[in-house]
């Protein structure tokens, strides 16, 4: 049984744990719009002990990250403010609902070290901001991760100019340093944290959590009220099941030690095929900075199943960076490795993560 399958198969227990002798809950849910009771305190548990401190009345469940974000992007803010601003790259569905709905955004360049804080004030200074969508942990898709003084930093711009953020950590069941959220560290309320499970769990299972600020959350709810009545209770009586069993954690430990399995396996690969390029090790492959790579179109048009993140801009694609998958790895490091004709090494070391794509 692969990786892949096992928290599926643990999981379809809960699934039918739920439907023994806890049925009622199937009838006498309509209280509760904005999640399962049972689910809310389980997942505020979960996310107590990962330092993300919230009540269960706070929390609320959407059928997905994309759902989430849709009812973020029509609902009023206390801003005022109109326009998304966004990292460019960013998680593709978010650049697909900018589009798609003909919402009014800005953007901001994510780099591999970070982000630009001069360019970040002059967009929240605009007044015309409504929130600020950012990954700051493994960003997706180039892995960094902003350090706890850039966060601070960017929370002061926030509460100087009363901007929300909106914090997806999808991957942050993967940081083994457990590193502090931007919604542990506001003190302003201007954060709205975003947890999916799908990531964590497998991708068929569209739940997600949101910790909302009390002025916003009636808005939210009643919005979410319009577009599913609620979401699918069976799932989430069976995902309250798999977290307070603790089998969760269990998961979450198991894929720390892959990921560390991983690392060992492309830091080998690296001493055995030294690049010239500039290079970041991922979770499950390898990011290659091509800003100064003279060769593109021949990646491109080669046979090497390198991701270049097409849809995570919103605009042009500048192929800039492109991800070498696990699976492949080898192979493109000996290809790389033949076109340069260097044995000179060059590969820079950050906590970065990229796993498969944010679903």
């Amino acid at each position: 049984m692969t990786n892949m399958l096992l928290p599926m198969m643990i999981f379809r227990l809960c699934v039918n744990e739920s439907l023994i002798g806890r049925e009622n809950y199937l009838y006498n849910y309509y209280e509760h719009q904005e999640g399962l009771e049972e689910l809310r305190k389980s997942v505020q548990k979960l996310l107590f002990e990962q330092a993300i401190y919230s009540k269960p009345d706070q929390l609320v469940m959407t059928t997905g990250t994309q759902q989430a974000l849709f009812i973020l992007s029509q609902i009023d803010f206390p801003s005022k403010g109109q326009e998304i601003l966004v990292e460019q790259p960013t998680y593709h569905r978010m650049n697909q609902l900018l589009l798609a709905q003909n919402i009014p955004y800005q953007t901001i360049e994510r780099r591999v070290d970070g982000i630009d804080l001069k360019e970040l004030e002059k967009h929240f200074k605009s007044g015309n901001i409504k929130f600020f969508y950012t990954i700051p942990r493994f960003h997706y898709p180039l892995g960094h991760s902003y350090s706890e003084e850039e966060k601070r930093a960017i929370l002061d711009l926030a509460a100087k100019y009363q901007i929300y953020i909106v914090e997806d950590d999808y991957l942050g069941d993967l940081d083994p340093k457990m590193g502090q959220t931007f919604h542990y560290l506001d003190q302003n309320d201007l954060v709205i944290y975003i947890k999916s499970f799908s990531t964590s769990i497998f991708p068929a299972l569209r739940i997600t959590a949101l910790i909302l600020p009390n002025v916003m959350k009636d808005a939210f709810v009643s919005y979410k009220n319009i577009l599913d009545y609620d979401n699918n209770l069976i799932m989430q009586k069976a995902l309250s099941l798999y977290i307070d069993s603790q089998l969760f954690e269990k998961n979450r430990v198991a894929r720390l030690a892959l990921q560390e399995k991983s690392q060992d396996f492309i830091h080998k690969l690296l001493k055995s095929y030294p690049l010239s390029l500039p290079n970041y090790p991922l979770h499950d492959g390898l990011l290659l900075d091509l800003r100064n790579y003279p060769k593109i179109a021949s990646l491109k048009h080669s046979s090497l199943n390198l991701d270049f993140f097409e849809s995570s801009y919103i605009e042009t694609c500048p192929y800039q960076f492109a991800k070498v998958p696990l699976e492949n790895l080898e192979t493109t490091l000996n290809y790389l490795k033949t076109e340069s004709g260097t044995e000179i090494g060059n590969s820079l070391e950050f906590d970065f993560v990229v796993p498969p794509p944010h679903s």
